[in-house]
């Protein structure tokens, strides 16, 4: 028999599923108001949900308004009241929150702040900060003619923290007050819970009233502190009732958010804490199960088919939508996914390649194949990069050696002579770096290498002594290594952004490497290069000496052999990474302090290991294979919340996370590289002092005592890389530049009707055989059949008029019942069997794209597939969520049809 859950599972798969995500920018702060002792501030922001921690930026030194210009997506784990930015200040002792910025989720459902807004910092105090929730029980009886009212406090959900240094001792206080806030009587109070909170109350609170009308007069008040301090207790709560509102024709329930002190809300606040420029935008957006994708899926994977790569629909998609950065990670996880990586690298490499005349200028450009082969390396590269180059980075940012070679940006405590030596020591070593780990480089990198050298010497074969270096480098030093140097935290090789010692030495050393790159220039010791910088001619003439030519022809050479690198363990892709807290696996009495340590964490597509830091040798390494599923741990097992555990054959992994968005995604980056569907059970406590701490078992193997989450079982038949989810990224694109698309169909309709009238002038006959124009209606412009003849796939224009209203389109129509010729469900369905391409033999049908001829036939087909599945996709996303949802683009055009007088182009 199926269980609920399995029901919803199998709703989930059928109906797709509603992903919530919050979009924010971090974009600068200014009027920081400065230290007592200190003139300027070491700032950073904190983002949360209420009051627990997000995401945090790096730490801006020395400056009143920093700059930190930073952004962050994450799928919302949980409901939430506001959405907080804590501006923190770095620079003493210990850390201290100078202001907040909070947006309520209700201004970010309803409109959001979608531009970069200045916002003024407020002050933090106790009613700032309440959150959670209480559940209440309330009951009125009468006894011996009097009325008596009974409050209980059932629990409580996600109490604040403030003014602890960890978990709240919360109690809970009740009044009744009469008409004018009056006391009714003296407060009373509950025991005080420990450590937690969300704490549960046993005691029952009575009150005795003369009359009805006494009863009904009163007001309720909950209060919550903080009971773990001497002298004030810090306030974390209220909640205000009125018992006139109150139904009581039976017991009454609820559940109440907790909000500040009434008082509190016309409090003043008068201190000036600067301001804080932001962005943030809540998005609701509807998955479709992997079917909805089909049409645009096919047109994606199709376009490697097509003859001339400008007429398919991943060259249309490149050229409609300009990020291109945000279309090359979709359209690289979609083929690699479907298993054509290298079958899209060669088509668009040889486009690219073809449409270039001059070699020293191949793959310079911001080209699809350019983005595209950039966004594969940044995604099977990583843990390469970081073996290279993450020992050298470390050493610049921790050394901070003054590298400044320009004359003009000297200062008199500078010394030319010092700067040059530590440029070069730099540059050096980064260089040895680099040309020594060629074996290390990923096999697929390596077979793109290959490509790229074989059809670009292919192609330019008087210049195939220096093209086959520079077609290599163009990616590997100008588009890998030089912008991984340049700025370290864009790609996780540091957390922090550099301070401008170090970010001008990383500049230098960029440059130089950019140099580099321009090996095929180089044909000999001492070439004349033109650089627009003179001052950095003494470091290239000392770097690109014949050695160093050498080094580096040798190591292009070995990254493009198709056999080359290694297929093992650095032919790997990291999933996710970053430091967590980990429990010794090897301790099963009490917990104590001692048995959690802080240690970097890394997942890749072969293994899970941990290091004390990230370039220090992993001291434990579990292999994707050997673990049997991953689950959340109860916060009362070990007093820590945001606690998982990796559950091994023989062992279990207890690690705690930051805060809620990193366990959902560790979590979920876990349950998809493990090849093995998840258990059916597990223990959802830990096996201490001899026993299960959740079901008190002393079977140290028993079998779980809790059921698998439905959550983790859907995380487990998800792949590595969501398929649905990059086939939706590339729909939002889509429907964003629906009108450039709607201009591309103009544009070549226009070209193939003038090309159409060419050959109907040298037409005699008007009998629409083979080799003729079907019959040119007399009261139309558009093109049909005679009446004998007509196909029920086309429609007058009077009729599209007349039948229906141009943006409805009704359910019935996504089955198989729809109207013909209402609403084409595929770009086939647009003009079946009218005028096959053959008889097109006579006109010429082009038009020049990209430097190339376009088939228009070819080419109007996969600008239409687009338009329809985009308009199809809008009217199921509107029945299946049934509510509005924000997204991006405008859907308020009406559904695409094609004109009759273009319909022909299509079949």
């Amino acid at each position: 028999m199926a269980t609920s859950e399995d029901s919803l599972q199998r709703a989930e798969l059928l109906e797709g599923r509603l992903e919530t995500t919050i979009h924010f920018r971090i974009a600068e702060a200014k009027g920081l108001p400065p230290p007592d002792l200190r003139s300027t501030r070491d700032s950073y922001v904190v983002v949360a949900l209420d009051q627990e921690e997000m995401y945090r930026t790096a730490v801006v030194e020395k400056n009143n308004s920093p700059l930190y210009g930073e952004e962050y997506m994450f799928q919302l784990p949980r409901e939430f009241r506001n959405l907080s930015f804590y501006v923190c200040d770095a620079g003493g002792i210990r850390d201290t929150r100078i202001g907040k910025v909070a947006i309520s989720k209700e201004l970010l459902v309803k409109d959001g702040i979608t531009e970069d807004t200045w916002i003024p910092i407020r002050a933090i105090d106790a009613d700032t900060e309440v959150q959670g929730s209480a559940h209440l029980e309330i009951n009125v009886y009468e006894h011996l003619a009097h009325y008596v009212l009974t409050i209980r406090v059932l629990e409580c959900h996600e109490l604040s923290s403030f003014g602890t240094t960890g978990l709240p001792d919360p109690y809970c206080q009740v009044s009744v007050l009469m008409s004018g806030r009056k006391e009714w009587s003296d407060p009373k109070r509950s025991q005080v819970k420990k450590k937690t909170t969300d704490p549960s109350f046993t005691e029952i609170f009575e009150y005795t009233f003369r009359s009805f009308e006494e009863l009904t007069s009163v007001f309720i008040k909950v209060a919550f502190y903080h009971g773990g301090r001497v002298g004030d207790n810090p306030f974390l709560g209220e909640i205000n009732l009125s018992m006139a509102e109150i139904t009581m024709s039976r017991s009454h329930n609820a559940w109440y958010q907790l909000c500040s002190r009434r008082e509190s809300e016309s409090r003043s606040n008068s201190s000036d804490l600067g301001s804080l420029r932001i962005k943030a935008v809540l998005l609701e957006d509807f998955i479709h199960p992997l079917s909805s994708y089909e049409l645009l899926s096919s047109a994606l994977l199709e376009s490697l088919e097509v003859e001339n790569l400008v007429d398919s629909a991943l060259f249309i998609l490149s050229e409609a939508h300009k990020n291109r950065t945000e279309m090359g990670k979709a359209i690289v996880k979609i083929f690699l996914k479907s298993n054509k990586i290298d079958g899209l690298m060669k088509a668009i490499i040889e486009h690219e390649v073809k449409v270039t005349s001059d070699p020293n200028t191949l793959f310079r450009g911001n080209s699809l194949a350019s983005k595209v082969i950039d966004e594969f390396m940044k995604l099977v590269g990583q843990e390469y990069l970081q073996r290279t180059l993450q020992c050298c980075i470390d050493e610049i940012f921790d050394s901070k050696r003054n590298c400044e070679i320009d004359p003009s940006k000297l200062t008199d405590a500078d010394h030319l002579d010092v700067n040059m030596a530590n440029l070069l020591f730099f540059v050096e070593k980064i260089l040895s770096a680099i040309t020594a780990s060629a074996l290390s480089c990923p096999r697929s990198m390596c077979r793109v290498f290959a490509l790229l050298k074989d059809i670009a010497v292919s192609h330019f074969p008087d210049d195939g002594d220096s093209v086959q270096y520079t077609a290599v480098s163009a990616f590997v030093f100008l588009r890998f290594f030089a912008p991984a140097i340049l700025n370290p935290k864009l790609l996780n090789l540091r957390r922090e952004f550099a301070c401008p010692v170090v970010a001008r030495t990383l500049t230098l050393i960029s440059k130089t490497i950019q140099g580099i790159g321009n090996i095929g220039a180089m044909k000999q010791k001492g070439a004349s290069m033109v650089r627009k910088e003179v001052f950095m001619t003494n470091i290239y003439e000392q770097i690109m000496d014949a050695s160093h030519i050498r080094s580096v022809k040798e190591y292009l050479t070995a990254i493009s052999d198709p056999q080359g690198g290694k297929e093992s363990s650095f032919d790997i892709t990291v999933y996710r990474e970053g430091y967590l807290v980990k429990r010794s696996q090897r301790k099963k009495m009490i917990v104590t302090p001692k048995n959690f340590r802080k240690r970097y964490f890394c997942l890749t597509d072969k293994r899970l290991y941990y290091a004390k830091g990230k370039p220090d040798v992993p001291l434990c390494t579990i292999r994707v294979e050997d673990i049997l599923g991953v689950e959340q741990v109860d916060d009362d097992t070990f007093n820590m919340k945001f606690m998982f555990q990796v559950i091994q054959k023989d062992r279990i992994l207890y690690v705690q996370a930051k805060n809620a968005v990193d366990l959902m995604e560790w979590l979920s980056a876990i349950s998809k590289s493990c090849p093995m569907p998840p258990p059916d059970t597990f223990h959802n406590g830990a096996y201490l002092n001899n026993s299960w701490t959740c079901c008190g078992s002393a079977d140290e193997k028993a079998a779980g005592c809790k059921p698998v989450s439905l959550y983790v079982k859907m995380l487990g038949k998800k792949e590595v890389i969501d398929l649905p989810v990059e086939l939706h990224k590339v729909y939002r694109m889509l429907l964003q530049c629906q009108a450039k698309l709607m201009d591309f169909k103009r544009d070549a309709s226009e070209i193939a009707r003038s090309s159409m009238v060419a050959d109907d002038s040298t037409s005699t006959d008007g009998t629409g055989e083979e080799g003729t124009l079907p019959t040119k209606d007399s009261t139309s412009n558009a093109l049909f059949p005679s009446a004998e003849g007509h196909n029920p796939g086309l429609h007058p224009n009077s009729m599209l008029a007349e039948g229906h209203s141009p943006g409805l389109r009704p359910n019935s129509m996504l089955a198989e019942s729809h109207s013909p010729g209402l609403y084409p469900t595929s770009a086939e369905d647009l003009s079946p069997g009218l005028r096959p391409k053959s008889m097109f033999s006579r006109g010429t049908h082009t038009m020049t794209v990209d430097g190339t001829k376009s088939d228009l036939p070819v080419r109007l087909k996969a600008v239409c597939s687009l338009l329809v599945f985009v308009k199809n996709m809008e009217v199921s996303s509107d029945i299946n969520i049934g509510r509005n949802t924000l997204k991006p683009g405008s859907s308020s055009e009406a559904p695409f049809r094609c004109q009759q007088g273009e319909a022909y182009l299509v079949q």
